[in-house]
């Protein structure tokens, strides 16, 4: 009862937005013109004597005057922002807890009513919102349930403009209103948050709505229970899909892993799920279904860096399925978009490494087979002149290759070769090398 009897004396307070209140007058306190007594409503609000201001500042209120002769920057939606800050900050310095509280439940009243006036306007609703908020929870102490009202009001926010709250304040107010819904267990208000919020975020926010993700759903196996749900009821969804996705590699559940992958490709073909696809396969040694994927990448690729790589990855899964032919013209391909890049010149020497493995597969390594390996050696020297990056591994592989080239007495007694001379290494040499076409020097 006290504390009803001291907002009265503070305010008359008002359910609703009528013009007409029993102790309302439109005439100003000590017979003041209106544009006198706003003047100096204004003037003492600026000077910070708020407990001044507010003798003029309820007359505002109650005649809720929408235009003042005189003054055409006058507006009341401004005078309103004006007092919810005088009432909290009179409030503040009231030492009474309930006197305090009054003040504090007036200004909560003069945000309602604003809302009610001013709230056609989305833009103006959306700051009444921001500056409730901010006023629950700078005060929530003395407002019953006052954080949960400021939350509250940041959902208000964000309902009305995701993009704007989950961008404004470098993320503060997602990130506030997502440790609320965490912290008492209100999981779908988060989710919701979280799906809302992603495609506006920064960076730094999205870290965090990840972090965050991750401690909302738990375990994989939690994260399959939940989205496996939705999936049930809606077998399509994509933002569902790509959960599971991400669960089952947590899980290196291959098989179940693939499944979803093959959907979401299925459903929304990109360069991201061929490649996914493409990995799947390959690291499968499903190489027919690998060089389909990656022939996919391919062709969604959109810059040289995606076309050369994916060039390599095709040489090389070719190269694993015995197909060195098919395996070499995209390896070449890789080097024509980048000459400096050094894998695909290591790429080439292991092609022509598998060629000299397959030709002897049934028999004893000939001399001329030895051979081949000057033009593996070649393609890895010019692997590590060409991109330093790639040196050590060169340098391994060369120390591999080189004891297997022909020795001096293969030179000398059945090639009848010296250094410093050009062959040609292709069918003259023998058939299955035929294909390969490549002049190196003898040494």
């Amino acid at each position: 009862m006290r504390k009803i009897l001291i907002v009265l004396g503070i305010f008359i307070l008002s359910s609703s937005i009528s013009h007409a209140q029993a102790d309302c007058t439109d005439t100003p306190p000590d017979g003041l013109q209106p544009l006198a007594a706003y003047s100096i409503f204004y003037t003492n609000y600026q000077n910070g004597d708020y407990e001044f201001a507010l003798k003029y500042g309820r007359w505002l209120s109650c005649a809720k005057p929408e235009a003042m002769e005189g003054n055409p920057r006058y507006s009341l939606a401004r005078v309103y922002e004006r007092l919810t800050k005088i009432y909290e900050e009179v409030g503040r310095k009231k030492e009474d807890p309930t006197v305090k509280a009054a003040y504090l439940d007036t200004a909560i009243v003069l945000y309602d009513e604003a809302l009610e006036m001013f709230g056609d306007d989305s833009e103006e609703r959306y700051d009444i919102h921001l500056r409730k908020g901010r006023f629950f929870l700078a005060n929530y102490d003395f407002i019953d349930d006052g954080l949960a009202k400021a939350y509250a009001e940041f959902q208000n926010m964000f309902d009305l403009n995701a993009e704007k709250t989950t961008q404004l304040g470098n993320g503060y107010y997602v990130q506030v209103l997502l440790d609320f819904y965490i912290n008492r267990s209100m999981k779908q208000e988060a989710q919701s948050l979280i799906d809302q919020a992603t495609p506006f975020a920064s960076a730094k926010t999205l870290t965090y709505l990840d972090d965050k993700q991750k401690e909302l759903l738990g375990t994989p196996e939690e994260q399959i229970e939940y989205y496996g749900a939705i999936l049930e009821s809606e077998p399509d969804n994509l933002e569902a899909l790509n959960a599971m996705a991400s669960a089952y590699e947590q899980l290196d559940n291959q098989p179940e892993l693939a499944k979803i992958r093959r959907k979401i490709h299925e459903l929304n073909p990109t360069y991201d799920s061929a490649l996914e696809l493409a990995k799947i396969e390959r690291g499968n040694a499903n190489y027919t279904q690998a060089i389909r994927f990656y022939k996919e990448a391919l062709d969604k690729s959109t810059t040289d860096e995606q076309k050369k790589m994916r060039n390599l990855d095709l040489a090389a899964v070719h190269t694993s399925d015995d197909q060195l032919q098919a395996a070499k013209r995209y390896a070449q391909a890789a080097i024509r978009i980048d000459a400096n890049y050094g894998q695909a010149y290591i790429e080439m020497s292991r092609i022509y490494a598998t060629a000299i493995t397959d030709c002897t597969s049934d028999r004893k390594l000939e001399p001329k087979d030895r051979m081949v390996y000057w033009v593996v050696l070649d393609y890895l020297n010019k692997a590590k002149r060409v991109d330093s990056s790639v040196t050590n591994t060169v340098n391994n592989l060369i120390s591999t290759y080189e004891p297997v080239t022909p020795t001096s007495e293969d030179k000398f007694l059945t090639l009848n070769l010296k250094n410093g001379d050009t062959v040609t290494i292709d069918g003259s040499v023998m058939s299955c090398y035929s294909w390969i076409n490549e002049t190196t020097t003898v040494r």
